[in-house]
């Protein structure tokens, strides 16, 4: 592994020097950057991933010992090696004390530098051995385990588990899978929320929390269960050592739904796959689950359907599967007018081929209606704006009854998400980077704002947040930032007689020879040039 290292010394000769006389890549380094000064360091730590960091003590602006106290407030991660001449040798030994993992004493020569980078590296290579131990990861999976659980368990419905591995998974105890004989798979997912009696009305995301916790409060210990979120609503596997144990199972699915929309007027639909009798086969139960719940409307607004109740002549039809839907939402997501055009033009094809009958067609295109639903849902798009109010699946039947017009309001459709996704992806992206601007604007005078403070602030990781910003200004954080201080200080120096230390601290620099630096560095003049003309 080369490990990535930033020089620091106030002596270009000697930052040269290191620099290009010894063979970093031959012992597992690679130089991504070297300064003159302490602040310069900080500057480039904000936008560059830094392994270690070889600093002289003694430097213009902020020292070495300074600079190592601010590396290891914001980044604890990276590494230090202090150099030093013979009269700091003091200032090194304090260094030490405080994690810097080596210091090199000035005149430097290559065969000490070349030791001191081998016992570095050592040292790295072994901390890195360490955090890669059993015991270390065997923490980590515990700490990891009710994400693993369920990442495991929609690996599982979603068959992306083979036989050979699940025999493994058995060994981690995440289930009970040898306890019971058969398995079957339930999903739950709000159709509507209705108004309260005092006028609340309560947003999707509560409402999915709500049905969440009444599954895991409701359903009693004589039966087997794990419940887990999916992207599609709230998942449920059962176990079972009877096929006859279903039936206190939709007994108790049926007062789950009817308590939901008593108690908080939420309605939701719950649709219940077949038994299986190998835990392997749970993803076929998974498919019935989710096709059962386009059945909705046909079973009288039942809230629980059985697909093993619903007639056998009705189940050889063609739904919106998964593939398809893969296919037409990541159009809508990611592509143009005309990707949308090309897949719907490839599932008219598939339809007319499909010759289905009347009562087929009904629950396949029920079936694609609840699928762009879900999928508006998931988006967060206002259901209302984007379909004109919310769409009602049997006045679309009955008006596109044909595939040829169900096709063209379908590609209408989405088109419209398509776009509504666009400009809300768009807008957001302004919307978080004027707040960032007027972040800067507001606190450009705090010498310790910087690019992880705002992109906490605006609660982005830093890279997405650089990586907008840059997008978004044409300017990266730092260069905007500099560039609003300058602006005030200009300003500042034509409009008032304060001295130059006060401009410096006014516009975030607590150094006034550091802050005459970056002014002559952007205009090309030192301050007292800029006054005198003002004058």
């Amino acid at each position: 592994m080369n490990y990535r290292v930033v020089l620091a010394d106030d002596e270009p000769e000697v930052l040269r020097s290191i620099q290009r006389t010894l063979d970093w890549e031959k012992y597992g380094f690679s130089v991504v950057g070297a300064f003159l000064n302490g602040l310069d360091v900080l500057e480039f730590l904000e936008n560059h991933d830094v392994d270690i960091v070889f600093t002289d003590i003694r430097m213009p602006f902020m020292d070495g010992i300074e600079l190592m106290h601010k590396i290891k407030e914001k980044y604890p991660y990276i590494k230090l090696v202090i150099i030093s001449g013979y009269d700091d040798f003091q200032y090194a030994k304090e260094a030490l004390i405080h994690g810097v993992l080596d210091y090199i004493l000035k005149p430097i020569n290559a065969r000490e530098m070349s030791e001191v980078l081998q016992k570095v590296k050592d040292k790295m290579d072994t901390e890195l051995e360490e955090k890669q131990s059993i015991q270390k990861l065997r923490n980590l999976y515990l700490e990891n385990q009710p994400i693993i659980r369920e990442n495991f368990l929609n690996r599982l419905v979603l068959g992306n588990i083979k036989a050979k591995a699940l025999q493994e998974e058995k060994k981690t105890g995440l289930i009970r899978m040898g306890e019971y004989k058969y398995w079957a798979t339930a999903l739950a997912q709000i159709y509507q929320i209705e108004q309260k009696d005092h006028g609340e009305t309560m947003d999707s995301q509560l409402a999915s929390i709500y049905i969440r916790n009444l599954i895991r409060n409701s359903i009693s210990d004589d039966i087997y269960y794990e419940a887990f979120y999916n992207p599609l609503g709230e998942c449920i596997l059962f176990g079972m050592n009877e096929p006859e144990e279903m039936e206190k199972i939709l007994l108790k699915l049926n007062d789950i739904a009817k308590e939901s929309k008593r108690v908080m007027k939420i309605k939701a639909a719950i649709g219940v796959g077949k038994i299986k009798d190998e835990l392997i086969k749970v993803k076929e139960s998974f498919e019935e689950a989710k096709e059962a719940l386009s059945y909705r409307k046909m079973s009288q607004d039942g809230d629980v359907i059985y697909m093993e109740d619903i007639d056998k002549s009705e189940q050889v039809i063609l739904l919106f599967d998964e593939k398809a839907q893969d296919k037409l939402f990541t159009a809508v997501k990611f592509g143009k007018e005309e990707d949308i055009h090309a897949v719907i033009r490839k599932m008219k094809e598939y339809l007319i081929k499909a010759d289905m009958s009347s009562s087929s067609y009904q629950a396949y295109s029920m079936s694609v209606i609840n699928a762009l639903l879900v999928f508006a849902r998931q988006q967060d798009l206002e259901i209302e704006e984007v379909f004109d109010g919310i769409p009602n699946y049997l006045e679309i039947m009955q008006k596109y009854a044909s595939a040829d017009t169900f096709m063209e309001w379908l590609e209408e459709q989405c088109i419209r998400l398509n776009a509504s996704q666009g400009r809300e992806r768009e807008n957001k992206a302004k919307g978080i980077i004027e707040e960032a601007k007027q972040k800067i604007q507001e606190e450009f005078g705090d010498p310790d704002i910087g690019l992880e403070k705002i992109a906490a602030e605006v609660g982005l990781t830093q890279t997405y947040f650089s990586s907008l910003f840059k997008k978004e200004t044409g300017m990266s954080f730092v260069e905007y930032l500099t560039d609003t201080r300058m602006k005030e200080a200009m300003r500042l120096l034509k409009e008032t007689s304060e001295k130059i230390y006060v401009v410096a601290q006014k516009v975030g620099y607590l150094e006034s020879g550091y802050f005459s630096h970056v002014f002559k560095k952007k205009y090309g003049m030192s301050p007292i040039q800029c006054r005198r003309q003002g004058q």
